[in-house]
């Protein structure tokens, strides 16, 4: 046996540093484990379904494709402001990682430890729990909080706990609640990634109305936004002072040709995220929440024909002067066109 080359030896002990996850479930110290929001739904008097889903990978921070994006986006929209490149590369920074496949992740909730199952190509799991509702020890929200098993570092995740009966707020994100002018495209690309993300005025107000006035309400972010936006979204609304929300976005890898579902048609997407929500909870009430300036009216408009009886409000942010024929096929009394968070208010 003749031994490596000494260059090699760091490649090595790194490699070596990983090969614990493929059989304990440990995260290697250069990984990072991302949760995601998700809703957990009640299947008997004592038992809840519990869906886990999270991300693994390794963040890259020298990544040289990083760097090739950052000059080349920088070079296009003209960048010369420090803290626009800082916020650049922080937003750009998820894109460029080493996603880690085939490993899986140990979770702690309450007292008890689960296995998830093993991560795919783009580093995502998602795993399904049976849990007592001894073992679910939520908030006055209905949310519990549990943690990967890691000694050094704290990955943190929640759950939403939402009852059979009340009332669930589905909302789009961009242009709806958040400023991105998505129609001019280059405004669209700043607004993402070289400006800090504002408010739809008015949008706060109106969801903690919501929750004030409707039993059990729960709000659930359904958007054509990539994951890799997810950290940088929650704490924008954490810091304007949204109510916890789960997050349902699309899931692309910049390596592969799941990129191009970055521009799939965004009518298909929404209704498969969305109805799978609505057949969890068929009795519960829903207000969906979008904007007139993609496929939301359409979207909206073919679920309240498939679920008439579960679809309790329609509001539209009319973003681009649209009238009424989109959503000529929804009763009048169930929608209406809105510029901001204020208009809804006598509509709670």
């Amino acid at each position: 046996w003749t031994p490596p080359p000494l260059f090699l030896l760091p490649t090595l002990l790194l490699s070596l540093n990983k090969v614990p996850n493929y059989l304990t479930g440990k995260i290697a110290s250069d990984e990072r484990v991302m949760f995601f929001p998700t809703a957990a739904n009640k299947i008997n008097a004592t038992h809840w379904h519990v869906p886990i889903h999270g991300w693994l990978h390794e963040p890259e921070l020298e990544s040289k494709k990083r760097k090739v994006a950052i000059k080349g986006l920088g070079k296009l929209f003209q960048v010369t402001d420090v803290e626009e490149k800082k916020l650049l590369k922080r937003r750009l920074m998820p894109f460029t990682v080493d996603n880690q496949s085939m490993k899986y992740v140990n979770i702690k909730v309450g007292n008890n430890i689960h296995r998830l199952p093993r991560s795919s190509k783009d580093g995502h799991f998602i795993g399904h729990l049976t849990l007592h509702e001894d073992e679910l020890d939520g908030n006055d929200d209905g949310i519990v909080h549990y943690e990967a098993v890691d000694r050094e570092r704290t990955f943190g995740g929640s759950i939403h706990l939402i009852p059979p009966t009340g009332t669930s707020i589905i909302s789009d994100i961009d242009d709806t609640v958040k400023i991105t002018n998505y129609l001019d495209k280059k405004e669209f690309y700043k607004n993402t990634f070289l400006r800090e993300f504002r408010e739809v005025p008015g949008m706060k107000e109106l969801f903690h109305a919501c929750k004030s006035r409707y039993d059990n309400c729960s709000f659930h972010y359904v958007s054509a936004s990539p994951y890799q936006l997810f950290e940088e979204l929650s704490n924008f609304f954490e810091r304007k002072g949204f109510p916890p929300a789960t997050f349902h976005l699309k899931k692309i890898r910049v390596k592969d040709k799941t990129l191009l579902q970055l521009f799939a048609d965004p009518k298909d997407y929404k209704l498969r995220q969305i109805t799978p929500i609505l057949n969890t909870f068929p009795q519960r009430k829903f207000i969906l929440i979008g904007d007139s300036g993609e496929k939301d009216c359409e979207v909206y408009a073919e679920l309240y024909r498939r679920y008439p009886g579960q679809i309790e409000k329609i509001w539209i942010r009319n973003v681009n002067d649209s009238n009424a024929t989109r959503m000529e096929d929804v009763h009048p009394d169930k929608w209406r066109y809105f510029n901001d968070g204020h208009d809804l208010m006598d509509q709670v």
